[in-house]
């Protein structure tokens, strides 16, 4: 066989272990990158957020560079017996920064709802082995929950039975904010109440949280059920002609109803002009 052929068949052969080689190093580099552990950190919107490092040896440590999925955030450079030189690489981070002389750990404070990211430490060390590893980060910065609010609707009465829907909610509703109700242990911001005299005591509590903060309104059921009651008042009257007639020539025409606007709370006091013995059932 001729030397170049030779040569043309080493020299493919060779090509073709070095795409094997860098498939496997790729493959190898991925399947090291998934099953990286992935520490979730809540921060709260306008406060400070730490990223715990737990390194054993922080002597060791030369280097640290921090990066979101986006950018370069910070560049820590290790001195023995004084604290760290920090290099914010990134203006977003200005005035935001601040890293432990301790242990390293990083803080952002001020925090905006667009710093929810992906966070990553590369950590050089100044052994014998010069070891690079990695830290990774899901920051998801949440707000502080102010106090929900409960409304109710579809009230209707009957059989002395009060059946009320409650509705719980909170100002700018966000992902992860989760609802219960107290006494009756039910999850989810819709409550159904079917109220009875005898359980008109209960106090009904909504109790919003996420991952950072908590926070909780109530009501009562006497209070529903008395809201229901006046919500639902009809009355009606008999009116009499001005001059009297012999009972032969009155008609059924001369009796009117008296509509009251049925959102007017009845409790205490009645319609202006109707004595109380000309409302019938």
């Amino acid at each position: 066989m001729p030397f170049f052929s030779q040569s043309r068949i080493l020299r493919k052969m060779a090509q073709h272990y070095l795409w094997i080689l860098l498939l496997c190093l790729q493959t190898c580099l991925e399947a090291a990158e998934s099953n990286t552990n992935i520490l979730t950190v809540s921060g709260i919107l306008g406060e400070t957020v730490t990223f715990p490092l737990n390194i054993q040896d922080v002597q060791q440590v030369s280097t640290i560079n921090w990066r979101n999925s986006k950018t370069s955030v910070a560049v820590v450079v290790a001195h023995s017996n004084k604290p760290p030189q920090v290099l914010v690489t990134h203006q977003y981070y200005n005035q935001r920064i601040n890293v432990s002389s301790q242990n390293y750990n990083l803080e952002i404070s001020n925090l905006r709802m667009e710093d929810s990211e992906t966070y990553k430490a590369d950590i050089n060390t100044d052994n014998s082995e010069k070891k690079t590893f990695t830290r990774t980060y899901k920051l998801q910065v949440y707000r502080r929950l102010g106090k929900p609010k409960i409304t109710q609707s579809l009230m209707t009465s009957e059989n002395s039975t009060c059946n009320v829907t409650l509705t719980c909610s909170v100002e700018k509703e966000e992902e992860n904010v989760t609802y219960r109700w107290s006494p009756t242990g039910k999850e989810g911001s819709v409550l159904q109440i079917f109220q009875i005299p005898k359980n008109q005591e209960l106090i009904y509590t909504c109790t919003a949280w996420n991952p950072v903060s908590n926070n909780s309104d109530s009501i009562s059921a006497q209070q529903l059920c008395a809201d229901d009651v006046s919500k639902n008042t009809i009355y009606t009257c008999v009116t009499a002609p001005k001059d009297p007639q012999p009972a032969e020539l009155r008609i059924y025409d001369e009796i009117s109803l008296c509509k009251m606007d049925k959102t007017v709370s009845t409790q205490g006091r009645k319609p202006p002009g109707i004595s109380s013995y000309e409302s019938v059932i």
